[in-house]
């Protein structure tokens, strides 16, 4: 056995001894009993302002994707909602592939077409997130100087964002390859006016105030006393720590992300865990069964056989 594989042995060792260690001394009661006395209706509200700001990301998914290829606006909602049911149950990034196979395989746009678009759609929202939190931070500040973090936030994004028509998008265009997806994203960041990057920041912008809203009644729903700051704090930690989607559905990142965040408010242990599993089943449940009932189990199962082209 190599150096290496004895190394890896004690990691998983010492590993798995956390685990016992955390899986015997965890108050296990306490989480079980938020939960079972969690407020059903909060938890519905939550659930369905998920499944809103998912329709809302497809529909920023569309205003970039109709700029080079005729897609159906159902079309884009249809491959947004099935992706996310396959983001549930894979790692990595199956879902937003499904999604760009989904369009190809109607004949509605190319491949390189839709991948260029999910891209330009990804940095859109992280932007959008960066202005989200600035106007957050200065509209209820939870410490003195979160008021000019917030302003900073966004002269920053705003810079980014009037700023990119002045790079010289011609000259690039002229070096990249229009059929693949990093000439598709050129082509679609060189012909996008301002007006629909306005439209596509305001939807990017709705959706993270909907998954706040959900964060936070999902919080209240497990009889935490909630201040906004707490649950935009386990907002921006979970989407933060979910990037690379380490497990299916991000579970295990999600809770773990949302503990670290809300130990900061005081929030014991055992309530922030209750918390972060009513929160994946509000995400994972209506949206598998959204996509169960779209393309049903086989469907899904064929999606994740087919490798990406």
């Amino acid at each position: 056995m190599t150096w290496r594989r004895w190394v890896m042995a004690v990691l998983v060792i010492v590993a798995i001894g956390f685990a016992v260690h955390f899986g015997v001394s965890f108050p296990w009661a306490a989480t079980l009993s938020a939960l079972k006395t969690s407020d059903w209706l909060l938890l519905s509200a939550a659930a369905v302002a998920n499944v809103v700001s998912l329709a809302v990301k497809g529909t920023e998914w569309f205003v970039f994707l109709r700029r080079l290829a005729p897609v159906r606006y159902a079309t884009a909602q249809f491959a947004t909602f099935v992706g996310a049911a396959l983001a549930c149950i894979t790692v990595s990034v199956s879902g937003d592939v499904a999604r760009a196979r989904l369009v190809a395989a109607r004949g509605e746009g190319s491949m390189g077409a839709a991948v260029g678009s999910l891209i330009l759609a990804r940095f859109v929202e992280i932007m959008s997130l960066l202005v989200f939190l600035a106007v957050a931070l200065i509209a209820a500040p939870p410490f003195r100087s979160a008021s000019l973090i917030g302003l900073g936030l966004g002269l920053a994004t705003g810079a980014v964002f009037l700023g990119y028509r002045r790079l010289p998008w011609d000259r690039i265009r002229s070096r990249t390859l229009g059929g693949h997806w990093r000439g598709q994203l050129v082509e679609m960041v060189a012909s996008t006016d301002r007006i629909g990057l306005v439209a596509a920041v305001f939807l990017a912008c709705l959706n993270w105030l909907l998954q706040w809203a959900s964060f936070h009644w999902t919080i209240a729903a497990t009889h935490i006393p909630v201040h906004p700051s707490i649950s935009l704090s386990a907002l921006v930690a979970a989407n933060a720590a979910g990037l690379l989607r380490l497990t299916p559905g991000n579970f295990g990142v999600l809770q773990g992300s949302m503990i670290l965040a809300m130990e900061g408010f005081g929030i014991p242990v055992a309530s922030a865990l209750a918390a972060g599993l009513a929160l994946q089943a509000v995400q994972v449940l209506p949206e598998l069964a959204i996509g169960v009932s779209l393309v049903g189990i086989r469907g899904l199962g064929q999606l994740l056989k087919r490798k990406p082209e």
